[in-house]
């Protein structure tokens, strides 16, 4: 996430990319790549009612998706130093063999613990991907190609959004669920095979700064033991609760001790404290918490509540992902013209309103497909603008040789809310769900059989129309806090600067490059 000592010191007129055969052969390797870890964020969604259905475990369901996202954000960093140190190609091929074992491994899972461990691993490996695309790139392309080529990986990234609900949901009522890891898997060998052959990355000099495997380590202990308490904690008794807490704490303050002294910090301080990119940042993370909320909690309702199937729940995320789409091809442009913050409050209002929407689906059954697809839209439209904002606020506030670090912390601290947010919000469900049953004396009831169809059998009439109504209203419940975070959001807005300040920008120059930079980052945002 750093900007490293061998990026900085050479400049971009020397590196003598011209000279460099293949770079078709190598970009449509770097494509495929992409292409695998981008679908892979969003086929497994709507596979997951199913997945508890057979694998049973409710309680800790989230973190198969918490999981992924805590490992591939923490090794991001990493991955960007090994590459320098050792060359792009063999981390990248690294990290494609790890990704393709993790995906098998998680196909093969026989138990929902199981599943967790192959999901971290797969996630580790995909942790590699991303970034050391990007370098390559930077390696072969000038920067005016860049804009060119970026394009086409924009278009990656979008049809993966739009696509990857509905072939999740495609693959698990007609194949079975496991197909959802296990379809990635020839592609990510199709890369690497692409790159073995046309990759000839020639030797360079290497230098770099030293990796802060400490704070690495550090965060993901403190993050992993907050996620325990979360969806763990109605087990734990109060003296391990507290215990677990003081643990979290102290792991994380550990963990900002040592950013303090770090040669190259995962998270620069220095950066994070100023106001408006301390302001970005919290609002990245409400961002990252909403839109994998969504992602993971809208099938839930749509298998677990509605009786529907994968496939339609899936097709019930489509709104959302064709709405960004839609929205990040203005919001650019339109947070240049309004400013940062103008353009953060609507996006944000966008957001909120939307989920009110959810809720509003949740307490009118008959209703419930215009509110969802309705309100999916109208998040899908705030997105744009509302996550475009928080990263443009903050390169605007830093100076060229800050941004990639200040653009990184973004990014890294909306996944971070997204692992972090499924936790939370998973324990708040089966908080609230066992609360709920329990008080209406179903005791022991076995919720995972509500989750799919096929299984509906193995419970009574009553009882399912018993867990269907609790889990709906709990669900509401849960749209409701996403919407809160959505508020938070928009107070986070208040703080980026106004409409005068996006007149010039000090690292492109003028609005028009500094839309067209916008529309490179919206296009790949998620």
């Amino acid at each position: 996430m750093a900007i490293t000592k061998s990026e900085t010191a050479e400049p971009e007129s020397a590196r003598p990319r011209s000279a460099i055969h293949g770079r078709k052969r190598i970009t449509a390797a770097l494509l495929v790549a992409m292409m695998v870890t981008a679908l892979e964020q969003l086929v497994v969604s709507p596979a997951m009612p199913t997945i508890i259905a057979t694998l049973k475990g409710f309680t800790i369901y989230p973190w198969v998706i918490s999981a992924y996202l805590l490992a591939s954000t923490v090794s991001t960093p990493i991955y960007g130093k090994l590459a320098d140190l050792f060359g792009r190609k063999r981390v990248l091929l690294f990290g494609l063999g790890l990704f393709a074992l993790g995906s098998i491994l998680s196909g093969l899972a026989q138990n929902m613990g199981q599943l967790i461990a192959m999901r971290t691993l797969q996630g580790l490996g995909a942790g590699a991907v991303g970034p050391i695309v990007l370098t390559i790139l930077g390696d072969i392309f000038t920067l005016e190609e860049r804009a060119k080529v970026q394009g086409l990986f924009s278009a990656v990234w979008g049809l993966s959004s739009v696509a990857g609900p509905f072939l999740g949901g495609y693959l698990t009522d007609n194949l079975g669920w496991r197909w959802v890891f296990l379809v990635s898997v020839p592609f990510a060998f199709l890369a690497i095979g692409m790159l073995l052959f046309h990759d000839d990355e020639p030797p360079r000099e290497r230098r770099t700064a030293p990796i802060d495997w400490a704070g690495a380590g550090l965060l993901t202990a403190g993050m992993t033991t907050m996620l325990w308490i979360v969806l763990d904690g109605a087990r734990l008794s109060t003296s391990s609760t507290m215990g677990l807490l003081g643990l979290a704490g102290m792991l994380l303050i550990l963990f900002i001790l040592r950013e303090r002294v770090a040669a190259d910090p995962i998270l620069p301080l220095d950066l994070v404290t100023r106001p408006v990119i301390a302001a970005a940042l919290v609002g990245s993370l409400m961002i990252g918490a909403i839109l994998f909320g969504l992602d993971v909690y809208v099938p839930l309702f749509v298998q677990g509540v509605r009786g529907g199937g994968a496939t339609q729940a899936g097709r019930a995320l489509m709104p959302l992902f064709l709405a960004w789409a839609v929205s990040v091809a203005v919001a650019a442009r339109a947070v240049v013209r309004f400013g940062f913050r103008r353009a953060g409050i609507v996006g944000s209002a966008l957001v909120t309103c939307g989920n009110l929407l959810l809720v509003v689906g949740t307490i009118e059954p008959e209703y419930w497909r215009v509110c969802f697809a309705i309100g999916l839209i109208v998040v899908g439209f705030g997105m744009g603008p509302a996550s475009l904002c928080m990263i443009l606020a903050v390169q605007h506030s830093v100076t060229w040789g800050q941004r990639g670090v200040a653009t990184g912390a973004v990014t890294f601290l909306r996944t971070i809310g997204g692992a972090m947010g499924v936790g939370l919000l998973g324990g708040l469900l089966a908080s609230e769900l066992g609360s709920r049953l329990l008080a209406a004396g179903a005791i022991d009831v076995d919720v995972a059989a509500a989750l799919r169809p096929e299984t509906h059998r193995l419970l009574s009439a009553k009882i399912l129309l018993l867990v269907q109504a609790m889990l709906g209203l709990a669900l509401r419940d849960i749209y409701l806090v996403i919407a809160g975070l959505g508020l938070v959001s928009l107070v986070c807005t208040i703080w980026l600067p106004g409409r005068g300040s996006t007149a010039t920008h000090p690292s492109v120059g003028n609005r028009e490059q500094l839309a067209e930079e916008g529309m490179a980052l919206a296009a790949s945002e998620f």
